[in-house]
């Protein structure tokens, strides 16, 4: 059998009415209680000051005056319940009867009962108290509660009616709000639907208020910026990529061509060695498109290992000093242990070497060094180099995919170093950061602890 759902607006619209209902529910309890208690105390008191009033008249000695003070308070008091009892257990004076009163007569300091009241033979809800005196006889001192809680019972009442007014005003304002998050629902809704239709230029409209709608318009808007600027970075790509992707493949084929039309086996042997050569350049540019794509769709975040950073850097140190000697070219490395960081080993290394190659690439000759140090919490893994470094208008388009600055036309890659390190940090949480080296530039990974 399908359960059937309720709608979010119908649902606040009852929890709405829910809360009023509790809250009239909670004051009604409290003022029940509140005035029963109070009726009660009255009660108390009054019933112990005319019993104590009595006792005192009847200690002095002067039983015909208690029995005509009790004659008076019966006279003027209809609800008053009061008499004198002697030690037999007959009633000497009074409006009440034996059988209205306990089977053994002992001290009470205050009860409530039900009794039968004569004439009428109605019965009625009295307290009472029960004092001994020193003759052996017992005044018995109450009264009726119905005067005292009439107050109480105007009070429910008059709940009572507040509470059906509640669930009046409940549903108009449970309605009310509904309506109000059904309409703000609707208006964010409508511009994803028009975003998922192919006009991704319409953002949603964020409020000065700060309330959560206004927050998740903002969030959406931030989504829907990333998604744009993403679909303009794969539009690009694509058209880069095929751009340049042309001359390599062109090279290519007429390496290929000229190698099938020569005699020459030397001669051939150079030509397929080259194809080899542009295949593998080809090979490497598109693994690191590939890198880039993994790493900004954060799917290698699985493959985290603990790792230190420190001793990757002296690693890639150890690994590139070779080459950096062919080039007559200093290489420093600066890495004391650290704390492990979570990291993708691979990426991070593939990264940091590209930013290696560049510096060895552009360094003029001068030295490069590899730093690895803790600061403010992040992890901060520097490539420095002292060659001409990159001037400030120009990072932007140096770390775009494909990117070449006029310095760089005349050397080999595809412009994908940058990007592929921008987008390794972007995996860990961090950030690439370009700065001048003074001279030279000064790469430096950031990834957070």
């Amino acid at each position: 059998m399908k359960r059937l759902r309720l709608p979010t607006t119908a649902r606040i619209a009852l929890l709405s009415i829910l809360l009023a209902l509790l809250t009239n529910f909670a004051l009604l309890a409290f003022i029940r209680v509140a005035t029963q208690d109070d009726a009660m105390a009255t009660m108390r008191q009054r019933v112990a000051s005319d019993a104590d009033v009595l006792r005192d008249t009847a200690i002095s000695g002067n039983r015909p005056a208690l029995a005509r003070a009790m004659l008076d308070a019966v006279h003027d008091d209809p609800h008053a319940f009061t008499g004198l009892v002697d030690p037999t257990g007959r009633v000497v004076v009074g409006n009440i009867t034996r059988d209205q009163l306990p089977a053994r007569l002992a001290a009470v300091t205050f009860r409530s009962a039900d009794v039968r009241r004569l004439p009428r033979s109605d019965t009625v809800s009295v307290g009472y108290t029960i004092r001994p005196l020193p003759s052996g006889d017992w005044i018995v001192s109450g009264r009726q509660f119905d005067p005292h809680l009439e107050l109480q019972d105007t009070l429910e009442r008059s709940l009572l009616l507040a509470l059906l007014l509640s669930i009046g005003m409940g549903v108009v304002s449970g309605g009310l709000i509904a309506r109000y998050v059904g309409s703000r629902v609707e208006t964010i809704a409508r511009v994803v639907d028009e975003v998922g239709a192919g006009h991704l230029t319409l953002r949603a409209a964020v409020g000065e208020s700060g309330d959560a709608f206004d927050q998740l318009s903002s969030r959406i808007n931030t989504m829907l910026d990333r998604l744009t600027l993403l679909m303009g970075e794969l539009r690009m790509l694509t058209d880069t990529l095929a751009h340049d992707l042309r001359s390599p493949v062109g090279r290519l084929r007429a390496r290929i061509e000229r190698a099938l039309t020569v005699t020459d086996e030397g001669q051939r042997d150079q030509l397929l060695g080259g194809v080899l050569a542009e295949a593998d350049n080809l090979t490497r540019m598109l693994t690191t498109v590939l890198e880039i794509g993994r790493s900004e769709a954060q799917t290698a975040r699985s493959q985290f290992a603990e790792l230190d950073p420190a001793a990757l850097i002296a690693e890639l140190g150890e690994m590139y000093e070779p080459l950096a000697d062919e080039k007559g070219m200093a290489l420093l490395v600066d890495a004391a242990p650290l704390r492990l960081v979570a990291a993708h080993r691979q990426l991070l290394a593939q990264a940091l070497s590209n930013l290696i190659d560049n510096a060895l690439s552009y360094g003029a000759g001068g030295d490069v060094t590899l730093s690895a140090h803790d600061a403010g919490g992040n992890v901060r893994l520097t490539v420095a180099d002292s060659g001409p470094g990159i001037a400030t208008c120009d990072m932007p388009e140096a770390r775009r995919r494909f990117g070449r600055l006029d310095t760089s036309r005349g050397k080999p890659g595809a412009g994908l170093g940058l990007s592929l390190a921008e987008a390794v940090a972007h995996l860990h949480g961090g950030r690439l950061e370009l700065a001048d080296n003074a001279p030279g530039l000064r790469a430096t990974l950031i990834l957070p602890r």
